[in-house]
């Protein structure tokens, strides 16, 4: 199954694009110019700005992880997303290789997307699919990342 991830913003990117606006609009008075360059800064963090994620169609608001690991962890990862294997076995660095582990993931309703990726050529491509975690299986990889 395809899943799409949009760009969304959160309450903390919401509040520090705030406070750098009112920031502006409080030193305008005090200097104009630099309370104009910093209240531009601070609308355009509005539009420019946003650290969450979203499934398409989906409402739960998801963070991004990405890591390199050890591409001896191959087998291991694959066979956890395809369910085969309880326990995955996660190593940091590029023993043999790396391979990169993208995860979004929101740790309050234990869901989980993963995909891996083999990386090849100066380029990563996919090794998996997008691939939907709940409950433990999910809490138990983002648990290792």
């Amino acid at each position: 199954m395809e899943y799409n991830f949009k760009k969304v913003h959160t309450a903390k990117d919401l509040a520090i694009s705030t406070i750098v606006l009112m920031a502006g609009i409080g030193l305008f008075f005090i200097n104009k110019g630099l309370g104009i360059c910093i209240g531009i800064c601070g609308l355009s963090m509005y539009l420019v700005y946003k650290d969450g994620y979203k499934k398409d169609g989906g409402d739960i608001l998801l963070t991004r992880k990405s890591e390199d690991i050890s591409k001896a962890c191959r087998t291991s990862i694959i066979e956890f997303l395809e369910g085969k294997n309880t326990e995955p076995e996660i190593t940091q660095g590029n023993e043999g290789g790396s391979i990169r582990l993208d995860l979004y993931f929101n740790r309050s309703e234990n869901v989980a997307y993963a995909q891996l990726y083999d990386f090849c050529n100066y380029n990563y491509e996919p090794a998996t699919g997008v691939v939907e975690l709940k409950g433990d299986r999910a809490d138990k990889l983002i648990s290792l990342i």
